[in-house]
């Protein structure tokens, strides 16, 4: 299995070079002009060693040849990319092209020569397949046939059989009076289902406690940020801050930036006592999720009083000696292993599409094949779900029993000491069976942070830049597949296999928004990517000064920094800037150890500083970054200091760049427009940006431009138009769309679009109205369209363009609607799932139209005075589909109704800051789908209303009891 893995590895890593050959034969001509035969036929050398490893896979021999084979094809591939890389980057740099033909041909036909050799000692052990072959199953038909959509997060509770008793035993716990701090322990191995029984009891529970909180511990846990984020959720650190005026979503992040600052500024012990001092007279639960060590807690307890009668501190551990140090007193209560039935029944939920299952039944020969590899589970749900998720790619009978004999030759009989094995066996068999091009893909996801919230778009744009995705066209008649659409599907088919789980899903509710890994799973990638020098991850663990630890290959071309979140910012600068000059200059002196610089790779390929870590813009000029195609750094400079970022424009090859900025001013160097391969430039940050943003005209290749909403400069140099591929435009002015060459009816490529009006301009409405009628708008494949106004006197003057936008899924309009509003939202396209109005001063109720209007709306935020009337109706039967509602700062309303049958489907309702509302609505009582209610800067009149307080309960608690969660923050 191992050597059939490798070679998998192996034709990924050589389909990554031939199609990178063939983008620079297609973008580089100029640059490879002198050299392009050569070039060509390396590729077709390549080609012939990608046919070699198909044959080898195909035959699946397990002997001491392959292992070898596959590694030795691996270093070849890459020696080909820096060979013509290496070449590009010269020549780009110099004008004596002659001198460096002269170099590469003799490098180019060194490669050669490597590769024939491979080939001629393979040849006899393997065959030869010059044919790509194409596909991955021959039953590729009946997969599509029984492929499903992949479970949303409400299926979750699906996944688990036998939490009943366990469900009941923790609420009892969490739900006693002890007069004492009561620490509840939830206790079991790895996948056992500790943090879904968690999650679903605190769901639960929460409301009858005055605050709540959850956080992360795991085993990289960070203590002094542990206590930030649990003070966070709570209240406001500092009180003079709640009564801050918050007037957009910025304003949201800007506060809570400021918060987090105020706390990170005292000293731990101040941090200690003001968090003791705050819970002293509440009854609190806190949630320690996934703890492991008992130091953690006897740090952290200093900071829990005793509290009000009935606080409890809920642990999730898979050590019960943690448990036990803690509080010998304490409940511990573990989720049952599942039974042999509760196995298959979760086996055959994942494995099967329910609607046929229901319809036909599961055929008796695949039920005893399912039982039989249910019962090597030996009761741990994960390795049920992730083997269901396997067994959900097979479509026949024969594929089952291919997996059985898998099975049985991978994992023994599991004695209860042997789980943890088997449960790593089954794990590792999911990964094994993997096609080739979906390896790195999941390799990748062990790059971040245990727990770490993994974002889609920017995975996707990751793997993109990393040229892990193939470009894919489509059929004659058929609408070209992109980049971002296979990787959606690569994605899908991870989620799909059970390998990742999705955390959110995106305004559709269809597609994903954030996932994260299972630790388990993230530990067996981890392993992997170790296995195959994949990637060098440095990460902090809490209490090691500053020296960061590696692991992963050693000699990997990715290098991913996890950031050291408990030091001070002035310590984690300085640490992070002697780290890089010792990549400079490995003589200095450093916190790094200097064996793992003097293993970094000398053609480093991706440099991830994950979470605005920090990097000196000098570093760049080390040659050990000239070959770079990814980089995410971070840049900080004080509130009124200047930086210049040079050094990147020398990076031409790079494909993706993020960089986020931490005030003050940021200059853009004019050599940011050497960046020639670049698909996506992710500028972040509330920083002024000044400086030649006008060159970013000139990478033609851009697919991706994100700006900040802080940009100041010379709108007149930004060629917009030449950004033919371009998909996205985050924080794009007006003026430079319509006042650069046409770009309004060019730009046709565009999926996602944000447009800034400026007050300043005297055109405004005509200028709304020129977009809004564009060819950008109405060409069909705009899915995501969001127009902020900056005037107080101009708007909206009509939407009736919008109304053949049938693509058309996620709209935001900021800015006053100057029409007569109930004809002007009527125009609104049906094919909308997500809505966002703010400053659009209606006077008349928007309600009526929009729930009759927008049958397909899921989400619904309506802020800052988008509404100014005093009454508000939400009729019986109306918004069917909508999933979660946003009601911010509607200054007059007084009067909210909601009729008998009126959202029948909401699951979130939000009420922030409405001061003229004196009640929750009546008819609330019977949406009896609503899961959450989240008050936010709502009187305190209001809030006791629905509040049970010495077992007595407010006059509105009725209309709320159902609700499983009710949370109240910033109350005012």
């Amino acid at each position: 299995m191992a050597e059939f893995l490798l070679s998998k590895f192996a034709e990924s890593a050589v389909s990554q070079t031939v199609q990178r050959i063939t983008d620079l034969l297609i973008y580089e001509a100029a640059s490879l002009s002198s050299v392009r035969e050569d070039v060509e036929v390396l590729q077709n050398d390549l080609k012939s060693l990608q046919g070699l490893i198909k044959a080898a896979d195909s035959k699946q021999e397990h002997d001491q040849h392959l292992q070898e084979l596959v590694r030795q094809v691996k270093d070849v591939a890459s020696e080909a990319d820096d060979v013509i890389d290496t070449y590009i980057l010269k020549v780009d740099s110099s004008c004596i092209k002659a001198f460096h033909n002269k170099r590469i041909r003799p490098q180019i036909n060194s490669v050669r020569a490597r590769i024939q050799n491979i080939i001629n000692t393979a040849m006899p052990i393997y065959g030869f397949v010059s044919a790509v072959r194409e596909g991955t199953s021959s039953n590729v038909g009946l997969q599509r046939l029984l492929r499903r959509s992949s479970p949303n997060v409400d299926d979750g509770d699906n996944d688990v059989v036998s939490l009943k008793s366990s469900t009941s035993a923790l609420t009892e716990e969490l739900t006693k009076e002890e007069d004492r701090l009561c620490i509840v322990s939830v206790v079991g191995m790895g996948g056992l289902g500790k943090t879904t029984l968690a999650k679903k009891v605190f769901k639960c529970v929460k409301q009858k406690f005055d605050c709540s909180a959850w956080v992360f511990i795991s085993q990289q846990y960070v203590l002094r940020d542990v206590l930030i984020d649990i003070f966070l959720q709570i209240g406001s650190p500092n009180e003079n801050m709640k009564f801050e005026r918050i007037n957009s979503a910025r304003d949201i992040l800007e506060q809570k930036k400021k918060e987090r600052e105020f706390l990170n500024a005292l000293p731990e012990h101040e941090l200690i006592d003001s968090l003791n001092d705050k819970l002293k007279e509440k009854r609190f639960l806190v949630v320690l999720d996934d703890i492991w060590k008992i130091e953690a807690w006897y740090f952290l307890e200093r900071a829990f009083p005793k509290g009000k009668k009935g606080s409890k501190i809920l642990f999730t551990t898979r050590n019960r000696e943690v448990a036990s140090a803690a509080d010998p007193r304490s409940c511990q209560v573990e989720p049952p292993l599942l039974t042999l039935e509760e196995s298959w029944e979760l086996l055959k939920r994942k494995a099967f599409p329910r609607d046929i299952v229901d319809a036909h039944g599961c055929p008796p020969e695949y039920e005893n094949l399912g039982k039989e590899m249910a019962k090597k589970c030996a009761g741990l749900p994960l390795a049920v779900v992730v083997l269901g998720g396997l067994l959900s790619t097979k479509a026949t009978l024969e594929e089952w029993k291919k997996v059985m004999r898998d099975v049985n030759s991978n994992l023994n009989k599991m004695q209860p000491r042997q789980q943890y094995e088997g449960v790593n066996q089954i794990l590792a068999l999911s990964y094994h069976d993997l096609p080739y091009y979906l390896k790195p893909c999941f390799l990748y996801l062990g790059n971040f942070p245990e727990d770490y919230e993994i974002h889609k778009r920017k995975l996707i744009r990751l793997w993109i830049g990393e040229g892990f995705i193939p470009m894919s066209t489509g059929s004659r008649g058929e609408m070209e597949q992109t980049w971002e659409d296979v990787a959606e599907g690569y994605m899908e088919e991870l989620i799909h296999r059970c390998m990742v789980q999705v955390e959110k899903r995106d305004h559709t509710g269809r597609g994903v928004k954030t996932c994260r890994m299972h630790d388990l799973m993230r530990d067996l990638c981890i392993n992997k990517s170790r296995e195959e020098s994949f990637a060098q991850i440095m990460e902090k663990t809490d209490g090691s000064a500053a020296s960061f630890k590696p692991s992963g290959g050693s000699r990997s071309r990715r290098l991913v920094i996890h950031p050291g979140v408990d030091l001070q910012y002035r310590k984690t600068h300085w640490a992070c800037n002697t780290f890089f000059r010792k990549l400079v200059n490995p003589c200095s002196s450093s916190l790094v150890e200097s064996n793992w610089v003097e293993q970094v790779h000398p053609n480093l390929r991706s440099l991830l500083c994950l979470d605005g870590i920090f990097l000196p813009s000098s570093a760049l000029k080390s040659s050990k970054f000239r070959m770079l195609r990814m980089l995410e750094v971070g840049v900080s400079v004080g509130r009124c200091e200047f930086i210049v970022l040079r050094g990147m424009g020398d990076l031409i090859h790079l494909r993706y760049l993020c960089v986020e900025i931490s005030g003050g001013f940021f200059w853009l160097s004019s050599s940011i427009g050497n960046l020639r391969n670049l698909h996506t430039l992710h500028i972040k940050g509330y920083a002024f940006l000044r400086g030649s943003v006008g060159m970013i005209s000139k990478l033609i290749r851009l697919r991706h431009l994100l700006l900040p909403d802080s940009m100041r400069y010379n709108q007149n140099d930004f060629r917009i138009d030449k950004l033919k591929d371009i998909e996205t435009l985050k924080n794009i002015p007006a003026s430079v769309l319509i006042r650069s060459y046409d770009a309004l009816h060019k730009l046709t490529n565009l999926r996602d679009i944000s447009i800034l009006f400026d007050s300043k301009d005297s055109h405004v409405e005509d200028d709304v109205r020129r977009v809004l009628g564009s060819q950008i708008v109405q060409s069909g494949r705009l899915t995501s369209l969001r127009i902020w106004i900056d005037s107080s006197e101009a708007g909206f003057p009509s939407l009736e363009s919008l109304s053949s936008c049938h693509s058309l899924s996620k709209l935001g309009l900021e800015g006053k609607m100057k029409f007569q509003q109930q004809q002007g939202l009527i125009h609104l396209p049906q094919s909308l799932t997500k809505l966002t109005l703010k400053w659009s001063a209606m006077e008349q109720d928007p309600m009526p139209v929009l729930e009759n209007k927008l049958p397909n709306l899921r989400f619904l935020m309506l802020g800052w005075d988008a509404y100014v009337g005093s009454e508000m109706v939400c009729s019986a039967h109306g918004f069917p589909n909508l999933d979660t509602l946003h009601l911010t700062e509607l200054n007059n309303v007084r009067e909210w109704i909601v009729e008998k049958g009126a959202m029948p489907s909401l699951k979130k309702l939000k009420i922030d800051w409405l001061p003229k509302l004196e009640m929750i609505p009546e008819g609330l009582e019977f949406v009896t789908s609503l899961k959450e209610l989240e008050i936010v800067r709502m009187r305190n009149s209001f809030c006791e209303k629905l509040q049970v307080k010495n077992e007595i309960e407010g006059q509105d608690y009725y209309k709320v009891r159902h609700i499983p969660s009710i949370s109240y923050s910033l109350i005012v």
